[in-house]
């Protein structure tokens, strides 16, 4: 088989995956490239928590033609969201807060405005629970109205907060499932104003911004994460890959690649990152490692970690025909009848035509993010994925072809 430039194998054999049908899989990541599906891929594979491949191709930005290498950063997009729910759960674990809890108690603003603003289901709006929000089964749409024109604004991320707060409720909590950056949020500024009680009891606390963020950074130096931020600094220009394909090019507030949205540290979409620090963070979901790194650093409980991969909301999707403009992505042309979510994670169960596949068990979680990004793990056969590109999922790549599910398909063929 022809050798791959860019691709590095740590004897698979070894861990139990068939080296050519490794290698296969990533072949079709290289095939994406010389077909221009997308302009870069960093990806990693693991075994038992240990890599046995990873791959480096392509370009991270077009105009300059700056390679991919093991050093580039990319954009992750609600990739972040799984980061956003550990930082949650570690309250949980400080017995700082019940996922149970309604997010009323800590965001009272859930509460305001008239019943005309939020829907017919204004009488629910006091029962969304964190484990709701987390679990995408709130009711709240995908982001407010106004989302759009904060961000044409330059509005800072407390500014998205009150919006967000104030989004219409669409149905009562768990008879639905609709993907909701607005529930992430909500959740996120719990986890801030709770962190921020915590530290300076009796002082009021109006917003939890601060405090999230400082959680979110003190998660990442727990595991050690020298190339991750959810506000990544400006020295890091020069290593984060360009996203193509956004929509808003030319803009000051373009998605992934403008400065303005870089300094939001936004916990539905903000994360930036690498493919092997990625891999850390997926690895402590791992039952043998029970919450914490390879090195035995505590990140999770082991209780956190195994709820935050057990489903939690099964609900059918939301009627696709009910606030569009709301919604993160385009309704389902096939609605499911079920939609099983954990906290935080994907929760695979018994959804077809799935990103990570035809061959991962039911037992698999993942996530995926709109800047074209893949993560995922399958705890029956102990298999890790990470597979990052610089291409939007809007602009179609993995809707021609269902090209993400392809490589997870290729990856566990070579599993012994």
């Amino acid at each position: 088989m022809t050798e791959l430039t860019g691709l590095r194998m740590y004897s698979p054999e070894r861990n139990g995956l068939d080296p050519d049908r490794l290698r296969h899989s990533f072949a079709i990541l290289e095939g994406w490239i010389a077909d221009s599906v997308v302009p870069g891929i960093g990806a990693v594979v693991a075994r038992e928590g240990r890599v046995v491949a990873e791959a480096y191709f392509g370009t991270a930005d077009r105009l300059t033609g700056r390679p991919v290498d093991d050093q580039t950063i990319w954009s992750v997009a609600s990739v972040t969201k799984p980061f956003t729910a550990a930082v949650v759960m570690r309250a949980v674990d400080s017995g700082l807060v019940s996922l149970d809890e309604p997010v009323a108690w800590h965001v009272p603003e859930l509460l305001s405005g008239t019943a005309e603003d939020r829907g017919d289901f204004v009488h629910f709006r006091d029962r969304i629970t964190i484990r709701h929000c987390l679990s995408h089964s709130s009711g709240l749409p995908g982001f407010s109205a106004a989302n759009f024109d904060l961000r044409r604004a330059h509005r800072p991320l407390p500014d998205f907060v009150q919006s967000f707060a104030r989004a219409p409720q669409l149905f009562e909590p768990m008879s639905s499932h609709l993907y909701s950056n607005c529930g992430i949020l909500m959740a996120a500024e719990v986890a801030g104003r709770v962190l921020a009680n915590h530290d300076s009891p009796g002082e009021p606390v109006t917003s939890g911004v601060e405090a999230f963020h400082n959680g979110f950074a003190h998660l990442l130096h727990d595991l050690e994460s020298v190339s991750s931020s959810i506000l990544p600094p400006e020295a890091w220009s020069g290593r984060i890959a360009t996203v193509v394909d956004t929509g808003q090019e030319g803009t000051t507030w373009e998605a992934a690649n403008s400065a303005y949205y870089r300094s939001l540290g936004i916990p539905w979409g903000g994360l930036f990152t690498t493919p092997r620090e990625l891999l850390t963070f997926l690895a402590i979901f791992r039952s043998s490692q029970g919450g914490a790194t390879s090195s035995g650093r505590r990140i999770l409980s082991a209780a956190g970690a195994r709820e935050m991969v057990t489903v939690q909301a099964s609900g059918p999707d939301f009627d696709a025909v009910v606030a569009p403009e709301l919604r993160d992505s385009a309704a389902s042309a096939s609605p499911r009848s079920a939609v099983p979510w954990g906290i935080g994670w994907d929760v695979k169960a018994g959804k077809r035509a799935h990103p990570t596949g035809d061959l991962t068990s039911p037992a698999t979680w993942s996530h995926t993010g709109a800047t074209g990004t893949l993560v995922w793990s399958d705890p029956v056969v102990d298999v890790q994925v990470v597979l990052l590109t610089n291409r939007t999922l809007g602009s179609g790549w993995t809707r021609e072809r269902p090209r993400q599910a392809m490589f997870s398909n290729a990856v566990m063929s070579a599993v012994r």
